[in-house]
């Protein structure tokens, strides 16, 4: 009566606990990771986490005594930007070390 249906059910369960406890694992380590994009005029970089959090900002004072608010802008884009293009990758990079997602094409 409860055949194999129902060890389905189970083994769906286990499998889904134990994804739970890999992506838990994953954001941990993500967190800790750190990527930094530095701005073409190297006078600002902005540093990001693993989850694609805001670390920092670093202003070289040289831009600051320009006083150009367009270069400033620019600056932060550019930093943010390339710090956002090696987090995606860095954290592309940590799932594929951990096996990925199988069933997710992950």
């Amino acid at each position: 009566m409860f055949g194999g249906a129902g060890g389905n059910k189970f083994d769906m369960l286990k499998q889904m606990k134990k994804m739970r406890s890999q992506v838990k694992t994953m954001e941990k380590e993500l967190a800790g990771l750190n990527f930094v994009g530095i701005a073409k005029n190297k006078l600002l970089s902005v540093t990001l986490d693993g989850k694609f959090q805001m670390k920092s900002i670093q202003i070289e004072d040289e831009l600051l005594e320009k006083k150009d608010k367009n270069l400033l802008e620019k600056s932060i884009q550019e930093a943010y930007t390339k710090a956002l293009q090696d987090a995606q990758a860095g954290a592309a990079k940590q799932m594929q070390a951990m096996g990925g997602f199988p069933g997710l094409g992950m």
